[in-house]
């Protein structure tokens, strides 16, 4: 791929724009659910993520159906390197066994693959993979309601011999305080 050929300059602007709008897409839902990562984030990971794929594709030797290690090394580092942002969403609640922003989490993930597989050219792949996470986004939270609805509420299952100690147990620890070693 060469910037300066109008061809391909034109390939690079599809590819980023598109990844662009499906990350960004995918960020609407969060948007509506008030959640920390939202259109822009969601948009720029996708972006990000489909440059960083373009360019390992350009300095690479091979060609883009077989463009080599250097993307298998990109994808590596992008999906590590995705973790910690969302690691930065994941929160547990204070006091509870509750978590939160694993669903954000995910999307993020999921952006950032949807970004490379833009990047890489492979449009149906991207569109085939956008259209599942939007739809779990969309139709999972009634299908978790729906499940929850049936389930029996924590407080009337029997205690488990493997749960962590709870908080009032920790607090009970904290004011009497820890043994010596």
């Amino acid at each position: 791929m060469n910037p300066t050929d109008c061809d391909e300059l034109h390939e690079m602007l599809l590819r980023l724009g598109i990844a662009t709008l499906l990350g960004g897409i995918l960020g609407v839902d969060r948007d509506l659910h008030r959640k920390p990562a939202g259109v822009r984030v969601l948009a720029l990971v996708s972006m990000g993520a489909a440059a960083i794929s373009m360019v390992s594709v350009i300095v690479m030797p091979g060609d883009e159906t077989h463009p080599g290690d250097g993307v298998l090394r990109t994808v590596q580092g992008v999906l590590s390197g995705i973790g910690f942002l969302g690691a930065g969403v994941i929160m547990r609640a204070q006091g509870k066994d509750e978590i939160h922003g694993l669903t954000t989490a995910a999307s993020i993930w999921v952006t950032a693959i949807l970004g490379m597989i833009c990047g890489l050219g492979q449009w149906k792949l991207a569109i085939c993979a956008f259209g599942l996470a939007w739809g779990i986004l969309l139709v999972g939270r009634w299908v978790e309601l729906q499940v929850l609805r049936m389930a029996p509420p924590p407080e009337s299952l029997p205690p488990s011999n493997t749960t962590i100690p709870n908080a009032i147990a920790i607090q009970r620890l904290n004011e009497t305080g820890f043994p010596d070693d």
